[in-house]
């Protein structure tokens, strides 16, 4: 077999990156400014993973600027993360992009009519509890101080820094430092249950039901995941939520950008279907991929930025991977999923704010039909991203493009299957049915000039998603919060993971500080090599 890289023999310090999403992006764009000879491999014809983007024209108006739909993460939060991976290549983010923060972050409706509006600082937040339900700024404010703990405590341990680094701290660390740091989930509320958290603080019902669909950011239920989840929304209304000018997909481009700068080689429509593993007497070293056209591709390390549950069942040998067997992985919960509607319209809607979620008035009923029926649910949350609220580049003019996400399982969850073929369609009709008739978004139907519906099933086509998963293994429980398929492979000398499913989790700013993990793992092992 020939190889794609400029050697067929690289040298010490070589990476290969399967997978082009941020996760994987990252890790390139680290490895490369530091030295490392770095190929990134990309089954897709463009990068960008779950960050990606459908651009289309109007059908009739052709000539003027196009319908573009961020097809992934429709909100920016800790953009830091960003700018610090942009500092690490030497550069400045800010040259690549240009964000705003958003004010306000969204708006909450309800079929009665009731409306909260989250706004933008921390600040604010007291006097719009209090004009919503004035008996709920105690219990909020002890909730957001749970959650600001929880960053103050454990930010930079668990975000910054691999498991094994974590609970194995280095020798020259006191006892009682090392004693800190390990009893650090105890202190932050990892044995406790976010859902009877927000219950202890919070009476009103729909103010409840605000603060449990932050859970579902990361694929999971509010009543099995732990109370540290209370971070997420602290540092949506502490740090922000922000807007990509010209969509989100941008962050993509610029990244790919900033590869390429730094010297990385990226290879798309090259399809990986193994990594090579060789048995060097008792030690077992990752040596490569091998691509389906049957090119293998060699180095000295290989980063895998896909689903850590697919991948080891698919790219991995299972003699190689004793410690992810598939009686294990078979005990890695996958997130959940949803449906995702692309709606391009005439006209625009000034009910909508950038981010609208139209409340259901059972939102228990929604997640038992997610995390214990396995259903689709009868009355989901709706949330509506308007970009062209903020950035009028984003669709013809005088037209919305609307991105559209209610709540889904992921594919084959406790043994049960939605056949999207069929049902798809069915829930995008009782969608747009509600979003028109009750909450006001008239004629909605009929103004729909281009569509799009994306499945849990074409998330596990597109990007090999574990089950059809959006975040990849879900954070229900102290163990998948806290102990994820690790970002260096136990096994496989050289191996390591990026990406969503592994450490410290999914969404946008958390992949990417897996990349950065990864990269400075991958370097620790070069120095001792």
């Amino acid at each position: 077999m020939t190889s794609a890289n400029p050697s067929t023999r690289p040298g010490k310090r070589s990476a290969l990156v399967v997978g082009a999403g941020v996760g994987g992006l990252a890790a390139a764009v680290r490895l490369a400014a530091r030295g490392v000879d770095v190929t990134l491999v990309e089954k897709n014809s463009r990068v960008g993973g779950k960050l990606n983007q459908w651009m289309i024209p109007h059908p009739q108006r052709r000539n003027e600027r196009p319908f573009r739909f961020d097809t992934g993460p429709s909100l920016l939060t800790l953009p830091l993360v960003m700018a610090d991976l942009f500092s690490a290549a030497g550069d400045d983010v800010r040259h690549y992009l240009q964000i705003s923060r958003l004010n306000p972050i969204s708006q909450f409706i309800w079929a009665d009519g009731s409306k909260f509006t989250l706004p933008d600082r921390l600040g604010a937040l007291p006097e719009a509890v209090r004009q919503f339900a004035a008996g709920e700024v105690a219990g909020a404010a002890r909730l957001v101080r749970h959650g600001r703990k929880v960053w103050d405590l454990s930010a930079d341990t668990f975000l910054f820094h691999a498991p094994e680094q974590i609970f194995k701290p280095p020798g020259g660390r006191s006892p009682l430092a090392a004693f800190k740091m390990i009893s650090v989930p105890l202190r932050i509320g990892a044995l406790r249950k976010y859902g009877a958290m927000v219950d202890r603080c919070i009476r009103d019902r729909r103010l409840r039901d605000i603060f449990y669909q932050y859970a579902t950011y990361s694929g999971s239920s509010p009543h099995s995941s732990p109370a540290t989840t209370a971070v997420i929304p602290f540092v949506e209304m502490e740090m922000g939520g922000w807007h990509v000018q010209g969509g989100m997909y941008r962050i993509a481009e610029a990244l790919e950008a900033l590869a390429r700068k730094v010297g990385v080689t990226i290879l798309t429509d090259a399809e990986v279907v193994q990594v090579n593993v060789e048995q060097q007497g008792r030690e077992r070293r990752a040596t490569g991929v091998t691509l389906r056209d049957g090119r293998e591709l060699i180095a000295n390390a290989v980063v895998v930025n896909a689903d850590v549950v697919w991948a080891y069942r698919n790219l991995i040998a299972p003699e190689h991977r004793p410690s992810f067997d598939d009686e294990k992985l078979d005990q890695l919960e996958p997130g959940g999923s949803g449906l995702v509607l692309m709606l391009g319209v005439e006209g625009r809607y000034p009910q909508l704010t950038h981010h609208t979620k139209f409340m259901p008035d059972d939102y228990s009923q929604e997640l038992r039909a997610m995390f214990g029926d396995v259903a689709i649910p009868d009355d989901p949350c709706i949330y509506v991203c308007a970009p062209t609220r903020t950035d009028e580049s984003l669709a013809p003019p005088g037209c919305e493009n609307l991105f559209v996400l209610c709540s889904a399982p992921a594919l084959y969850r406790n043994g049960a299957k939605i056949d999207w073929s069929v049902e798809g369609p069915r829930y995008r009709d009782r969608i747009v049915h509600k979003l028109q008739h009750t909450f006001g978004l008239t004629d909605l139907a009929e103004r729909i000039v281009v569509e799009r519906m994306m499945t849990p099933a074409d998330l596990a086509s597109r990007y090999n998603a574990n089950a059809g998963s959006i975040y990849g293994v879900s954070g229900n429980g102290v163990r998948q919060a806290f102990l994820r398929p690790p970002n260096r492979d136990k096994d496989v000398k050289g191996l390591f993971f990026a990406g969503g499913a592994t450490h410290p989790g999914g969404g946008l700013p958390l992949v990417a500080l897996s990349g950065k993990i990864v990269s400075e793992l991958v370097l620790q092992e070069f120095g001792r090599d």
